[in-house]
């Protein structure tokens, strides 16, 4: 069975954490590939991480896989300019 909490307050957080990075600062520059290489090494992360030991419904952590996408959804919805 899937438990919604981690997920729910997983997202919520990454939302939370995706609005505030700023894009356009002059000594970061933020493409595509760099994006892509952060998901990446996210989904790694969550999959040795692993659950909680009394989740047993996937292998990898759905909380911190959650907030990733969080961060990804707050940064494209919510993103500040400067």
């Amino acid at each position: 069975m899937l438990s919604l909490g981690p997920i729910i307050f997983g997202l919520i957080l990454g939302l939370l954490i995706g609005s505030q990075i700023k894009l356009n600062v002059s000594d970061a520059k933020f493409t595509l590939a760099s994006f892509i290489v952060i998901l990446i090494a996210g989904i790694i992360m969550a999959w040795q991480s692993g659950n909680y030991p009394f989740y047993t419904d996937l292998p990898i952590s759905t909380a911190f896989l959650s907030a990733l996408i969080g961060i990804f959804v707050g940064k494209l919805l919510f993103s500040r300019s400067k």
